[in-house]
């Protein structure tokens, strides 16, 4: 079975588009969006996606000079503005261990989120934002799921944002593809350590999961079967999860602060 946390991907499994999945294409200068909808429980099964709404985008490596325009800034801003409600305190979750480098997306975003929540008597017209990151089981010895049930239930926000680094089945979507979900996350999934799963029957409110591909199983590209399970990274893993947050960030903070520029999100971020 392919081992990868992108729906897109799975679509490849499948000789033609099964009932119930419905997609569509757009493109982008040097780039494009697609949207993919799991709409009943049959294309679920085929899938081996929960039924919900996956927009991917894919661009150029976020190591080069050039990635993270602003016009795949103000995409991703705005696919993820339409899966958020409208009002009410959003909570930003990054997941991973920022001390292994591929794992490290979730925590590098949620450090430049930008967090209002402290000053929402003194900044009214922005939107109120908090931001975690619980770092993972091993160092804490608290599940990510427990830790970010427990401040939802505190905090009671309108929805939660959970940030993660992904796996993908080929080499060509590592670093260059984001995906944004509505269906929540099971942590670990894609590297064979699934942990609780942080979705909206979990936590009680929408969960929309974003993350970038780091990782790929090297059984998915080998011709041979592997006698233990092996992910791989690109060389350049340092850039990608460095610009890649940045980028996460940038859209995070763009379609939560719609009243400020880009270039005033970018300098309160840095």
């Amino acid at each position: 079975m392919m081992r990868t946390d992108l729906a897109a991907e799975c679509l490849r499994q499948s000789d033609s588009l099964p009932e119930g999945v419905f997609y569509t294409e757009q493109a982008l200068q040097q780039g494009k969006i697609t949207m993919v909808e799991i709409a009943t429980e049959e294309a679920q099964r085929k899938i081996g996606k929960p039924i919900g709404l996956y927009v991917t985008l894919e661009a150029s490596p976020f190591w080069e000079e050039d990635s993270a325009s602003p016009q795949w800034i103000e995409a991703v801003a705005v696919g993820l503005r339409q899966l958020l409600p409208e009002q009410g305190t959003i909570l930003v979750a990054g997941l991973g261990n920022r001390e292994i480098t591929p794992d490290a997306l979730g925590p590098a975003v949620a450090e430049q989120v930008l967090v209002t929540r402290h000053l929402s008597a003194t900044f009214p017209e922005l939107r109120t934002v908090a931001a975690i990151a619980p770092n993972v089981l091993g160092k804490t010895g608290l599940e990510a799921a427990e830790t970010i049930r427990a401040v939802t239930k505190e905090v009671k926000p309108s929805a939660v944002i959970v940030v993660d680094a992904m796996a993908s089945a080929s080499l060509e979507r590592l670093g260059t593809t984001v995906q944004l979900a509505n269906t929540g996350i099971i942590p670990g999934a894609g590297v064979l350590n699934a942990r609780k799963g942080l979705n909206e029957e979990s936590l009680g409110v929408p969960v929309i999961a974003m993350g970038i591909p780091t990782v790929v199983d090297l059984g998915e590209l080998l011709p041979e079967p592997l006698a233990e399970p092996m992910m791989t990274t690109p060389r350049q893993i340092d850039l990608l999860i460095q610009r890649g947050a940045t980028f996460l960030a940038s859209c995070i903070n763009r379609a939560l602060h719609p009243s400020l520029t880009l270039e005033e999100l970018l300098l309160l971020q840095s």
